[in-house]
């Protein structure tokens, strides 16, 4: 037997297995995507099995693509996913850096920056919505009445008192609202995920060259001229990692949307396929073949970016 015989019958269980995860159910997805399978169709009792005398062809494909919300589930997606990548590495960067530093108590720092992580992501989207976002009861409704009483009192003061009074009072954002729940899925994900991006470039940090910053210093470089020149550039591999890493997860968020908004005004494609599935199977595998594409192409596009980065 062959040195690379035996290896390969030792990974064969393994790589079968894990086909067999993949493939089983991307066909059966595919072979639902071609046929009318109604789960609740009292006219049409034969649509509710899977048969294959219910070939519908394209039909499904094309059912979906003139639904109203498909092309705005891609968008938002694509919103969404864009916005927490962006905010995770700024943020991420900017923490990992500060924290880079030597003070009092950063070792508890760094466990309590890294805890959000750690929580489910049902649990962070209620305790957003309601105990934060919320503008009653939660901590933006408290904010924004205090202000309003602090620009009410302020009004009578002298010498400033004018000024305060050309102030309209401040209003709190309905983040449950069509057009804002976006943006609360935005900012409650951000939260819980800039830990992973911190903990990602806090461990990098470890290995920057300090005699590279340290002849920098000496030939007069500003801590802005270090950060763009040297930090900068030595976290774009763990950059690239973090984006395609959050990416693969972020495409499939539901909890979050099915909390803050129901779906209303704010779907994603994981959830318009929820919305299908509850009754149209057909359309929501061939949502489900579209959304494998599109993470396809977004994994394409991260691919090409972390191996021009790796390879620089």
């Amino acid at each position: 037997m062959s040195n690379r015989t035996l290896p390969r019958l030792l990974q064969s269980p393994a790589v079968i297995l894990l086909l067999i995860w993949m493939i089983v159910p991307l066909s059966m997805t595919l072979y639902f995507s071609f046929i009318r399978y109604v789960l609740n169709n009292l006219r049409r009792p034969e649509w509710t099995t899977p048969s294959f005398s219910n070939w519908r062809g394209f039909g499904n494909y094309e059912f979906v693509l003139n639904n109203k919300d498909f092309i705005f589930a891609i968008q938002n997606s694509l919103l969404i996913v864009g916005s927490i990548l962006f905010f995770t590495v700024i943020f991420g960067v900017l923490i990992a850096v500060l924290i880079n530093q030597s003070f009092p108590g950063r070792g508890i720092v760094r466990v309590l920056l890294i805890s959000p992580f750690f929580v489910m992501p049902a649990v962070n989207a209620v305790l957003w919505i309601n105990m934060i976002l919320d503008p009653v009861l939660g901590l933006q409704g408290i904010a924004v009445n205090g202000l309003n009483d602090i620009i009410v009192g302020l009004k009578d003061a002298p010498l400033v008192g004018w000024f305060f009074s050309l102030w309209p009072t401040l209003e709190p954002i309905s983040f449950r609202a069509t057009q804002t729940s976006a943006y609360a899925v935005i900012i409650m994900v951000t939260w819980q995920w800039t830990p992973f991006a911190v903990l990602i470039f806090m461990t990098s940090l470890q290995s920057e060259d300090q005699q590279q910053k340290e002849a920098a210093v000496l030939d007069g470089a500003g801590p802005w001229s270090q950060f763009r020149f040297l930090t900068l550039p030595h976290l774009g591999r763990p950059i690239a990692i973090v984006v395609m890493i959050q990416a693969i997860f972020h495409l499939s968020l539901y909890a979050e949307i099915e909390i803050v908004s129901r779906g209303n005004g704010n779907k994603n494609l994981p959830y318009l396929i929820g919305e299908f599935a509850n009754n149209n199977i057909g359309a929501a595998s061939a949502t489900g073949i579209f959304a494998v594409i599109l993470a396809n192409i977004v994994a394409i596009f991260l691919l090409r970016m972390i191996g021009k980065t790796l390879m620089e």
